[in-house]
């Protein structure tokens, strides 16, 4: 996935997309132990994918504090 792909989804989607990636990691980390899986790098790519989506969720979870602590400030 792409960066500008990933911040263009909304929380829930976000948080659907990255337990799919576990789960497409488990499967594919299943399927390189039983040599089946010919493509060894999509683990890693997953892994990555997994990475920018973590990624993006905190950067929201630190802006939506910054938001709220800005708004005490005013009014406080």
């Amino acid at each position: 996935m792409n960066i500008e792909d990933i911040r263009k989804l909304d929380k829930e989607a976000l948080i659907k997309e990255k337990e799919s990636i576990l789960k497409s990691i488990m499967e594919n980390r299943f399927k390189h132990k039983s040599m089946q899986l010919s493509d060894t790098s999509v683990i890693n790519k997953l892994r990555k994918d997994k990475a920018r989506i973590s990624t993006v969720l905190s950067e929201r979870k630190i802006l939506e504090k910054l938001e709220i602590d800005e708004k005490e400030n005013q009014d406080g």
